[in-house]
């Protein structure tokens, strides 16, 4: 019992709460709640996407693996026309203003599929006009059918809505659908069409449910838009448009390269790195999927409080940005051995030089993004179109001397370059780099790559030395996130 003749402490401050512990603060934030949901999806996911990474390429082989890539790639070309700007000119908008959701979804998506038609149109004339082999001109086709899907989607509102636990659960459903698709209809290169029709089925499915989800959250009320918010919406979200089409440039046109150059077969080899790197660069999308909306209304709110967000959301970023690197350059071989198999081979050094491509992919999605949601649209553009230029022009000199190896050398120079000019506008709009937030993700990350070459030392098998190199990391994980959590409000 105390001494009643002691004074009780004093309360506190009426303008100052008590302190609340991390893990009730955590539980209450809407925002760890969406970046949890978020991670623990993309774990799920990424997990079934590593395992299955390999199944299409050694069934199909590098020829028929080749194909189906440049099906994707030609329709991501067609995509440009879809005007991709908008879906995330729409989450800032709809972030910023929850009511016109309604309103812009008609907008958004009923322009979208128009031009998705389009699309699909031009890349029918493209593949009869140009394309002499069958199944590579039907498989093109049968890829660009996904164009409608992508116009109709509605992920991008919920993710205005900040309903981003919704996307996170139907990207799963999406990835076990996708996974036993292609295990049980994927087994020999003549099952070449199964993956384009695969992909349009459950993108389908996709997009169907997200539409009641979206009905409900905003009581079922679309707005019919006049003429002069079409208009504004075109082209207030016109400068976003115009870089979405640049980065699909950027980032496809070395795979048109190689397949004109090189072949199918060479574009396999060259695809079997360039995957790696694909699955590996969406966890900047998830990240931004949790911190743009927050980012975009901090910034109309609270331009001061936004720049420290900016800081830690770039911060976050070069944690998994190290790791992924490093990995992807001390176990190519163990990569390349499990998934693919004895045919590719060659595509071990692609591996280990797209480590960069991949470090910096993490970067430029960190700094820049940054940049979008403070409204600086413009400015991304003279980043992705140095980009484009490094990506275009090192291609079309290196690919015809080195080949594949060539395409991989300019794909790791490409978003280098975009880093490299997003940081001056970084550093006048939002404030300091923070390099020195590099160092402990930096070490953490040159541990792991120890740890891994000494158990290649030693003839530790690779699935043995995977789960020894997550935990090695382990603690730059929970002190890097530790100081997150408790940095955000």
């Amino acid at each position: 019992m105390s001494d009643p003749t002691e004074p009780d402490a004093p309360p506190p401050p009426p303008d100052q709460p008590p302190p609340t512990g991390l893990l009730k603060r955590l539980s209450q934030s809407v925002f760890f709640k969406n970046l949890a949901s978020l991670s623990g999806a993309t774990l799920f996911t990424k997990a079934i996407g590593v395992a299955i990474l390999g199944w299409a390429a050694r069934h199909l082989g590098p020829e028929g693996y080749g194909i189906v890539g440049f099906g994707l790639s030609i329709s991501a070309y067609a995509a440009i026309l879809l005007s991709p700007g908008l879906m995330t000119w729409g989450v800032r908008e709809v972030a910023r203003e929850r009511e016109s959701a309604g309103r812009l979804v008609v907008i958004i998506n009923g322009t979208q599929t128009v031009l998705a038609t389009l699309g699909i149109v031009g890349t029918a004339v493209f593949a009869y006009g140009w394309l002499e082999n069958p199944v590579e001109r039907n498989v093109v086709i049968l890829s660009s059918l996904v164009l409608i899907t992508q116009g109709l989607s509605v992920n991008w509102a919920l993710n205005g809505l900040e309903l981003i636990r919704v996307n996170a659960g139907i990207d799963v459903i999406y990835s076990v659908g996708n996974a036993l698709g292609l295990v049980l209809f994927v087994r020999q290169p003549d099952d070449i069409y199964a993956m384009p029709i695969l992909a349009l089925v459950l993108a389908t499915a996709r997009t169907a449910a997200g539409y009641p989800i979206l009905l409900m959250a905003i009581g079922k009320r679309l707005q019919w838009p006049t003429r002069q918010q079409v208009f504004t919406a075109l082209w207030a979200s016109l400068p976003l448009g115009v870089m979405s089409a640049i980065h699909v440039v950027l980032h496809y046109t070395n795979n048109l390269i190689i397949r004109g150059y090189m072949g199918p077969a060479e574009l396999g080899e060259y695809l079997a790195g360039f995957r790696l790197v694909e699955l590996a660069a969406t966890i900047p999308t998830v990240l931004s999927g949790a911190f743009f909306p927050r980012l975009a209304r901090s910034a109309k709110e609270s331009p001061e409080k936004a720049a420290q967000e900016a800081q830690l959301f770039a911060k976050v970023h070069m944690v998994p940005a190290f790791f992924g690197a490093v990995m992807m350059l001390v176990e190519a071989q163990g990569v390349v051995d499990l998934l693919y198999g004895a045919a590719y081979q060659d595509a071990v050094i692609l591996v280990q030089i797209m480590s960069l491509a991949l470090f910096f992919n993490f970067a430029i999605c960190g700094y820049s993004n940054c940049l979008l949601g403070f409204g600086k649209d413009r400015v991304m553009l003279v980043v992705l179109c140095a980009s484009a230029i490094t990506s275009i022009g090192g291609g079309f000199a290196l690919v015809p001397i080195y080949g594949a190896l060539g395409g991989a050398i300019a794909i790791a120079a490409v978003d280098l370059a975009g880093w490299l000019v997003s940081l001056p506008t970084y550093r006048r709009e939002i404030g300091p780099l923070n390099l020195q937030s590099w160092f402990k993700p930096a070490v953490g990350a040159a541990f792991v790559g120890a740890v891994c070459l000494g158990l290649q030392h030693y003839n530790v098998p690779f699935l043995v030395r995977l789960p020894l190199a997550f935990l090695a990391y382990t603690p730059t994980l929970y002190l890097e996130g530790r100081s997150t959590m408790m940095a955000l409000k």
